[in-house]
């Protein structure tokens, strides 16, 4: 048999995926398909809710739809293949669907910061200017968000899917993680990685920077509304309303910055842990912290349960 390691790198990649014995896989397949199903169940019952119940037909609540649509791309994505590395002893792919998923996963991941940054700054105009609010966050403008925030994400893993397709290979063609990323090319690539690793951190560093400022600016014009309200339980119903975002955004960016913008000198093993969370784990997350953390949210589901039961 020939050596696997030595195939052909412009036909695929062997995805390393999770070095365990055979007797682990078993229970690592079955707990991460449980958290797929949980996360394709709590995103679609998000979507439901928002769709069902008309008290969250708002602004802050079209954004979070989106969201929850980008989570369940995000886990189809890498899931599944992922689930197939803990089947077979080699996790082949081919050098097309690698490209495919490079670039699925990346416009998958940046539509999601600009949809945060979109809700950051929804937030901003709701607790700073609400009086404004219903002017400023029209429907039209909110499709506008909407639109950028796709579109947006859309160039931007275009830029880096042509860059990666460009990339020469040889030698050894096992990536060592469960799924194809931009970075993991970038490694196996015979080319000197300079260019390209100036063009993933000058168009990483610009996305990242841009949004991070919008959304610091935002919430400390928050902060400063919150702390200027007199009653505490008056700071606590309005911090309410920004809590489960901003648990989302340190959980997205955090990950999401260990894997693109961590210095190369960082062990893989950590690199693969961060891709793990942010692919697998946070999109199962992301419902319960804003279903759990948003009174809204609550009330609108109890309000469909009681609905039900009327009509058992």
């Amino acid at each position: 048999m020939a050596d696997l390691g030595n195939w052909s790198m412009a036909t695929g990649f062997i995805l390393v995926g999770f070095s365990v014995p055979s007797e682990v896989k078993g229970a690592l397949f079955a707990a991460f398909l449980l958290v797929y199903l949980l996360t394709l169940l709590g995103n679609l019952l998000i979507t439901a809710l928002i769709v069902i119940s008309t008290n969250l037909h708002t602004p802050m609540y079209l954004f979070l739809f989106n969201v929850s649509c980008v989570d369940i791309g995000s886990a189809s994505v890498t899931v599944p293949r992922m689930l197939l590395g803990l089947l077979v002893e080699h996790n082949y792919i081919p050098f097309k669907e690698c490209i495919a998923q490079v670039f699925a996963f990346l416009f998958l991941g940046a539509t999601e910061v600009f949809l945060l940054t979109a809700m950051c700054y929804d937030r901003y105009i709701a607790i700073c200017l609400p009086l404004s609010y219903s002017v400023i966050m029209s429907g039209r403008f909110c499709i506008l968000l909407l639109a950028i925030s796709w579109m947006a994400g859309f160039m931007y893993s275009l830029i880096l899917t042509l860059q990666a397709a460009r990339l020469p290979f040889c030698g050894d063609n096992k990536i060592d993680n469960f799924v194809c990323e931009f970075p993991n090319l970038l490694n196996l690539a015979c080319a000197h990685p300079l260019a390209n690793q100036i063009v993933i951190f000058a168009l990483g560093g610009s996305v990242s920077l841009i949004t991070f400022l919008v959304i610091v600016t935002s919430y400390v014009h928050i902060i400063r509304v919150i702390l200027k309200i007199p009653s505490t339980e008056g700071r606590r119903k309005v911090f309410s309303t920004c809590s489960a975002h901003l648990v989302v955004l340190a959980m997205f960016y955090g990950t999401g910055a260990a894997t693109y913008l961590k210095p190369s000198s960082i062990s893989l093993g950590h690199k693969k842990l961060a891709s793990l969370f942010y692919a697998v784990f946070a999109p199962m997350l992301n419902p319960i912290i804003y279903s759990l953390r948003n009174e809204e949210v609550k009330k609108a589901a109890m309000k469909v349960m009681h609905r039900r039961q009327r009509v058992l």
